[in-house]
This record gives C-alpha cells, sequence and structure tokens, in this order.
C-alpha cells in the first residue's frame, strides 16, 4: 500500500492524528473544533505559559461561545510545546503569524521554522495544511523548503496545501459551522487529501478546491476588498468634515439608491488580516512585475482615521489646548473582542498623548492601557473626564453608557454608534460634524 493509499484510507475512517501548530486566534478554535468532530487532535504551541493556562482550562481569548466548548473539550485535545510530541501525527495543521514588516513586506519566518522543525520529527506519508495567509507561492517555497530538510519527496512521501482560515473575529464559534474552506493544493494528490479530510471536518459543500496560487491570492484578494471598500466611506467622511456635511445622512441617502451600498466610516481598520493582507496581495504582483495604485491609496485612508478624529477632537473641542481629559471607550480593533491587534483606537491614543492631551481609557475586555491612565469601570472613566469617545461599542460598554447621566459630557461618536446620545449629551461630535 503506498503512503497516499495509507492516509486516505485513514482519513476517511477518521483514524488520523492530527497537529495543530500555534494556539492562539485560530489555532485553539480549530483545535477545540476538530476535537468535537471526534478527531485525535494535539495542540502545540512553544509558549509554556499559555499551554499552562489551557491546561488549567484558562482561555485566554474572548469570543462568544468558545469557552463554554472548551469546557467541554479542551480535555480532549492534548497540549504539548515540543515538536517532538507530535511525531507520529498524520496531519500537521499550521496556524502561525505571517506579518508583514516595517516596509510593508510579507513575514513568513515563523511558518518557515515551524516547517523545519516538523521535517526533523515527522513521518512518511504526512500531509501538512497552511491556514495563515500568506504571499502567493509561499505554499509551494514552504514545500521545497520541507523537501530539503527531510529529503522527502512530494506526492510520494508527504503533501502540502494552503487552507486558509476566512472566520470572523467575534463570529469565530459561528463561522467555524458555516464558512466556505479554500483547499489550495500544490499538486492535484494534495488537494484531493486536503479536500477529503476537510470535508470530514465541515462538510463537503463548505469546501473548494483549487490550487495553492489562487487560493493565496483569493484570501488576500477578499481582505483587501474590504480594505478598499471602507476607505471609500472613511474618505468620503474627510470630504464631509471639510464641507460641514454630516457624512451619515449622505450615506444613509445613497443608500437609498439600487446600485449603491456604501460602507460605515469609522476611526479607521483594525485586527490582523485586513491592514496587512492588501500589502501581501501588493508585495507579490509586484515581484511578478504588477503595480497597484488603489490598495495602497485605500490603506493609506484608513491608517489615517485615528489621526483625523484627533485633529478634529484637538481643534474643534479642545480649541487648540490641552485642558480637558479625553476617555477613550474601547481599546480593542472591534466590539465584542479582546483583540488588539492594529486597533485604531490605540492609535487615536497616541496621536493625542503624543501632543500632551490627557487620556484614561476604559475597556471591560482588555487589560493594557498603553501609557494611559487606566479606569477600572465605567463610573471611574466618566467622573475622570471631559470628553467621551466612543471608539469600541462592546455591548458591555453600551449597556453601561445606557445607565449614566451623561449631560455634562462632549460625547465623540465617529463611528456613529448611539446618535440617540445626541440629546442626552452637552454636545455630540460625530465623525464629519
Amino acid at each position: 500500500m503506498t503512503h497516499y493509499d495509507g492516509l486516505l484510507r485513514k482519513i476517511e475512517k477518521k483514524e488520523v492524528n492530527v497537529a495543530i501548530i500555534g494556539m492562539g486566534y485560530i489555532g485553539l478554535p480549530t483545535a477545540l473544533f476538530y476535537a468535537m468532530r471526534g478527531v485525535k487532535v494535539q495542540g502545540l504551541d512553544t509558549n509554556q505559559s499559555l499551554i499552562n493556562q489551557l491546561r488549567k482550562g484558562i482561555i485566554p481569548i474572548h469570543e462568544d461561545g468558545l469557552t463554554d466548548i472548551a469546557n467541554e473539550f479542551i480535555s480532549k485535545v492534548q497540549l504539548v510545546n515540543s515538536y517532538d510530541d507530535v511525531g507520529e501525527s498524520d496531519i500537521f495543521v499550521l496556524c502561525l503569524p505571517s506579518p508583514v514588516d516595517e516596509n510593508g513586506k510579507p513575514v513568513i519566518k515563523y511558518l518557515e521554522n515551524a516547517v523545519k522543525d516538523i521535517a526533523k520529527v515527522s513521518k512518511k506519508g504526512g500531509l501538512i495544511l497552511i491556514e495563515s495567509t500568506i504571499p502567493v507561492g509561499a505554499t509551494e517555497h514552504l514545500a521545497q523548503l520541507f523537501a530539503r530538510e527531510c529529503d522527502f519527496k512530494l506526492d510520494t512521501d508527504f503533501w502540502f496545501a494552503h487552507c486558509p482560515e476566512r472566520v470572523l473575529p467575534g463570529k469565530v464559534v459561528e463561522e467555524m459551522n458555516t464558512i466556505h474552506r479554500l483547499v489550495g493544493g500544490i499538486s492535484i494528490e494534495s488537494t484531493e487529501l486536503a479536500t477529503t479530510f476537510l470535508s470530514q471536518i465541515y462538510g463537503a459543500e463548505l469546501v473548494h478546491p483549487t490550487s495553492s496560487s489562487v487560493s493565496e491570492a483569493t484570501k488576500l484578494a477578499e481582505n483587501a476588498y474590504r480594505d478598499v471598500n471602507i476607505a471609500y466611506a472613511n474618505e468620503l467622511a474627510k470630504l464631509c468634515t471639510a464641507m460641514s456635511i454630516d457624512v451619515t445622512e449622505v450615506i444613509k441617502l445613497a443608500n437609498l439608491h439600487p446600485r449603491v451600498d456604501i460602507l460605515s466610516p469609522g476611526l479607521g481598520v483594525g485586527g490582523y488580516c485586513i491592514p496587512k493582507d492588501g500589502r501581501i496581495l501588493v508585495e507579490s504582483a509586484r515581484e511578478k512585475g504588477g503595480i497597484a495604485e488603489l490598495i495602497p491609496a485605500a490603506r493609506h485612508v484608513n491608517d489615517s482615521m485615528p489621526l483625523h478624529v484627533s485633529k478634529r477632537i484637538r481643534e474643534e473641542i479642545l480649541n487648540h489646548t490641552n485642558e480637558g481629559t479625553v476617555g477613550l471607550l474601547g481599546l480593542a480593533f472591534k466590539e465584542n473582542v479582546s483583540d488588539i491587534r492594529s486597533s485604531p483606537t490605540i492609535e487615536l491614543l497616541r496621536a493625542l498623548t503624543s501632543t500632551d492631551v490627557s487620556v484614561i481609557v476604559y475597556d471591560p475586555l482588555v487589560n493594557e492601557s498603553f501609557g494611559a491612565k487606566q479606569a477600572d469601570s465605567m463610573v471611574e472613566l466618566l467622573n475622570n473626564s471631559d470628553i467621551v469617545v466612543l471608539c469600541v461599542g462592546h455591548d458591555q460598554i453600551i449597556k453601561e453608557l445606557e445607565a449614566q447621566n451623561l449631560t455634562e459630557k462632549i460625547f465623540v461618536d465617529p463611528r456613529n454608534l448611539m446618535p440617540q446620545m445626541k440629546s442626552k449629551v452637552k454636545r455630540y461630535v460625530g465623525l464629519s460634524i
């Protein structure tokens, strides 16, 4: 029996041993989801303190429903911190960071290092799946690296595919069951094995086979698309600011047209994926002679929004003085998550404090304050601030705000989350007026 036939049979019988590499925002939910499906799973992370937390049932990621699933299934995930412990795995799923550097160039060293470590311990007949968002061509590069490190032959001794995660932070648990999955193998056999495996987990109707380069480009394209569309709304807001027009009303009326669907503008775009994926797409094409104009311009617009809001606070509310404390509500990059990666609120905080504006912050889901004074409660923030900026509308923050008397506060609502506050505050300030 060939290694291919042996692995295919184990997949079909759900007898494969799966190792998830990286127990972070994607790796942990993935490991739990596999365990729910009856797959034998190991979860590897070289961060020993994280592994110790998880072994105690402490879930450091705030996602609706994740703790409930962890309470039931974390005991079914063998948590380890050494590659020596996963040498008998049949399938390796890499859920590792893939950032960009200060010049916007992709960094895949974490994946390269993991591939080298797997090569040292793996047996023949294994399948490696890359869930990370990576440059076009990176899956093939990683497969070649693996082959060199362990002297295995593709389609005889191992198989490689790109299967990018596509879930939305805040809805990870919900979308694990519903999101469509791409399966891009670097060979026909790699695609077939990965498709068979993921169909066992997610259902065949949600799994779409393709090539690794198409899979890589598709994941990058979908996030770049979102970035560009948000940038249009944000640029419209800046134009309306200059003309003293309410951008919210403009968008509301424009969207009455059957072929117009402008998104909501705001403080900027955060999170791990959207701020970087357009850059990775542009860089992937640039290496082949491609030239991009729209995507970099959109990124510039979205990056400028915290400074735009900071300028409005300083020039239109503080009147070019630093008298008054600004309270920022919400440090995460979006509602109801604890993820602070590329958070626009943090950039707003830095912009304000760089001009010596006094800032106090409150986020019930985030323990860091980034150098600002940190309030332990909504009441403490309100008692110590003159201007309140609603940066992130966590359910808890909205509920607590609704219960407070803000008649003496200037209320800044750059995302138009609580327009009903206009009649309940000293002054209401939106994104453009």
